[in-house]
């Protein structure tokens, strides 16, 4: 079995690799991460649900364990899935009132 936290493998298009490596050498594994709030939770829902139900044990909804929310649109838990947005991209619109003034902006 494998643990494959999308922070700890470098993003989304490393975990990828690691995730379509351990199903291809028919290993099964977790699709989580560290911690996060509702876009780490909307990312890791959709590699999760990329992922091929014989090789996919479970994920989880990291964002319920917050107190504070600062996207709209995460995935929600109902009868043991973890349902993701059809909308383009993770499916979460960051309110950029909650988050604050940016500590750096590059253009």
């Amino acid at each position: 079995v494998a643990c494959i936290k999308i922070s700890k493998m470098g993003g989304l298009s490393r975990s990828r690799l690691a995730r379509d490596l351990c199903a291809a050498s028919g290993i099964p594994m977790t699709v989580e991460d560290v911690w996060g709030g509702d876009v780490v939770t909307a990312a890791l829902a959709h590699l999760a649900v990329s992922t091929h139900a014989d090789f996919l044990l479970n994920t989880t909804d990291l964002h319920n364990y917050q107190t504070t929310h600062f996207a709209d649109g995460a995935p929600e838990a109902k009868d043991g899935k973890l349902l993701v947005s059809d909308v383009p991209g993770l499916g979460v619109e960051p309110d950029e009132r909650r988050l604050g003034e940016p500590l750096a902006t590059y253009s």
